[in-house]
């Protein structure tokens, strides 16, 4: 007999997988348009979501073999493509923001990009009270 404490959860059909992948990349890309913290953070959580339910669905297909999955196939293959997308366009935007926090924090400091202290700018306008 075997144990139902050492079965995980059933993975679900490789059509169910890409339903549920395909639904939680239409639930980023509503997240995208109102960006916050939470929002970014949701979007991170559903995209490794995404990566494991096309995993499932991929390797359920490979194992099956069977023709007659080839228009699921293609579907895998076009979420991961769309998955691919978003992946580039939080790391472009991630190098974006950081680059722009870098330079905001090097002109409050005092400082170049290098590290270096900025050259003084002499004021030629000199009042004297008395």
């Amino acid at each position: 007999m075997t144990s139902p404490f050492l079965t995980g959860p059933r993975p679900l059909p490789p059509a169910e997988s890409i339903r549920a992948a395909r639904s939680r990349l239409t639930k980023i890309t509503s997240l995208l348009l109102h960006p916050s913290p939470d929002n970014a953070e949701e979007c991170g959580s559903l995209l490794e979501d995404v990566a494991t339910h096309l995993s499932s669905a991929a390797s359920a297909l490979r194992a099956s073999g069977i023709a007659a999955d080839a228009r699921l196939r293609g579907e895998v293959e076009q979420l991961r493509g769309e998955v691919k997308i978003l992946a580039l366009a939080f790391a472009e935007t991630d190098r974006l923001l950081s680059g722009w926090a870098r330079n905001l924090g090097v002109k409050a400091g005092g400082y170049t990009e290098r590290g270096t202290s900025a050259p003084l700018m002499l004021i030629k306008k000199v009042e004297v009270k008395g």
